[in-house]
């Protein structure tokens, strides 16, 4: 029997990252960035929902937002337009110690999401 759980009321991450269900693949932001950076020098990272799996992009049911965090540091946001904007965002950064970036976004239904990519900063 599949578990069945609350999705608004938290964050939500793949009960199994190594077999997503077809609502994880078009939730589960997806981070594309370097797995090493040099200390202090911009680095080009792109956040994108749906990549695994096209997400609605409608007024019923699109991506609102897109955060990305250092570990626990916000870095940036970027909001969509419902029907006019794929989820998909491009921010450089830059980073000082080695860690985790974390992406987090919010679908108008079925609440926040959760991806994440270690990186190492020599």
């Amino acid at each position: 029997m599949a578990e069945v759980r609350d999705l608004l009321a938290g964050v939500n991450k793949p009960l199994d990252p190594a077999n997503l269900a077809d609502l994880e693949k078009k939730h589960v932001p997806v981070i594309d960035a370097p797995a090493t950076a040099a200390k202090g020098q911009p680095i080009t990272v792109t956040v994108e929902v749906g990549k695994l799996m096209p997400h609605p992009n409608e007024p019923a049911h699109f991506i609102e937002w897109v955060d990305l965090y250092e570990d626990r540091l916000f870095l940036a946001r970027a909001d969509f337009t419902p029907g006019k904007v794929n989820p998909k965002v491009t921010f450089n950064i830059v980073l000082t110690q080695s860690g985790t970036l974390r992406a987090f976004e919010r679908c108008n239904i079925h609440g926040v999401w959760e991806g994440d990519r270690a990186i190492t900063v020599k």
